[in-house]
């Protein structure tokens, strides 16, 4: 009779890789968001996060170019040619964090994170792109639309600056991920007001949008003059059509 104690095990039906789905994952680095040294740090009362490509457009339309402020680093990601977000200070106050390259979604919500806790903006406004996807396909390739999603803080006060003349967007379910709902689920936490408005199509200009239309007059940007471009950034074209 077989000893099922001391005899050796049969061998095992898993592969090596397969065994490799049940370890523990290694701890991801924390983002590392670099500041420029200044004698007179500023006290952002609004940080506008620039994830769309429409809202990027407005950023390389400014007047003059604005100084650099911080910059996000992601010790886990590959060496790239520049850091995934940089965080430009606006001559209004306004602090401009710009995702030059698309932050993998499972570190979001890190990246939200250190941006947030670091910065201590009194606002967020964050201008982001909405998915066909989301939608099942049924949003028109040529038809503009604006929607924002906030969090009970601007709420009460009406929404966040540009924001405050956009409707809330129908249906709100999981249409949103990414960067901008991250950052908005961490303003939610921290009791910060804060509103994502997405728009649809990605590559519109931004004077079809009124909520693109009113940050480029904040900025000192003529929206009309202003196109979208996507320019190295095959992974949002990915992500949004």
């Amino acid at each position: 009779m077989e000893d099922v104690v001391t005899d050796a095990p049969p061998p095992s039906r898993f592969s090596p890789e397969d065994l490799n789905n049940f370890a523990v994952p290694p701890v991801l680095p924390t983002p590392i968001l670099v500041v420029s040294p200044n004698p007179n740090p500023p006290t952002p009362r609004l940080l506008i996060v620039l994830i769309s490509p429409t809202s990027l457009a407005l950023l390389s339309h400014l007047p003059s170019p604005p100084p650099l402020h911080a910059s996000l680093l992601l010790p886990d990601l590959p060496l790239q040619s520049h850091t995934p977000i940089r965080v430009y200070l606006h001559p209004s106050g306004a602090l401009l964090a710009a995702e030059h390259s698309a932050v993998p979604a499972h570190r979001a919500r890190a990246a939200a994170r250190a941006l947030v806790s670091t910065l201590q903006p009194e606002e967020v406004l964050v201008l982001d792109a909405v998915r066909s996807g989301a939608y099942r396909g049924r949003l028109a390739a040529d038809e503009p639309v604006e929607g924002k999603l906030e969090t009970r803080a601007a709420r009460r006060q009406g929404g966040v600056g540009a924001a405050r003349g956009v409707a809330a967007l129908a249906p709100p379910g999981s249409v949103v991920d990414g960067l901008g709902a991250a950052v908005v689920a961490e303003c939610e936490i921290r009791g910060k007001a804060a509103s994502m408005v997405v728009t649809w199509p990605a590559g519109a200009r931004p004077a079809e949008f009124g909520v693109m239309r009113r940050v480029a007059v904040e900025l000192g940007v003529d929206p009309v003059k202003a196109a979208a471009r996507v320019s190295g950034r095959a992974v949002l074209d990915a992500l949004y059509t």
